[in-house]
């Protein structure tokens, strides 16, 4: 059933591991009862830095502190999730409350990976690898991905 609720998504630009990991968690949510669906998972530079300028340099809220190539997004290692909140309708009904998405506290760990809502910027659909949260964290990956795209980051994730 997880192959749905990553079908909003282009998967083949996630990090194969990664998109493993986050399926099992899927399931174990949907065998839970909540269906959540990946709406947001690869992003390029121009996309990311649209993001970042929203509530800073165009009208709207901010919704990201992240720069173009400072988010696991431009990876391919990170997703953005909506849950569903009415899950006998057909389609996606939008539940974006902050605690609808608490289950994923517990929920991302045991499948190694990250909950953004436990950030000090609270990020409550962000799930992602660990190990590459920061800017800082993620230099490795922007010149892999800047010399040979996400082949070449897959590659150096590969390697470990």
């Amino acid at each position: 059933m997880s192959g749905l609720l990553l079908s909003r998504i282009d998967s083949t630009k996630l990090y194969p591991p990664f998109a493993s990991a986050l399926a099992a968690m899927l399931d174990e949510a949907m065998r839970a009862g909540a269906q959540f669906w990946a709406i947001s998972g690869f992003r390029a530079y121009a996309e990311q830095q649209a993001l970042y300028d929203q509530g800073r340099a165009t009208p709207g809220k901010v919704v990201s502190n992240a720069k173009a190539g400072e988010s696991a997004h431009n990876f391919g290692i990170a997703v953005d999730l909506c849950r569903d909140g009415l899950v006998d309708r057909a389609g996606l009904q939008p539940d974006y409350k902050p605690e609808a998405y608490e289950m994923l506290r517990e929920l991302a760990p045991k499948y190694g990976l990250v909950w953004g809502g436990a950030w000090k910027f609270r990020d409550n659909p962000h799930v992602q690898m660990p190990h590459y949260v920061t800017a800082r964290d993620l230099e490795p990956l922007r010149y892999c991905y800047e010399s040979g795209g996400l082949v070449s980051v897959f590659a150096f994730l590969d390697r470990g």
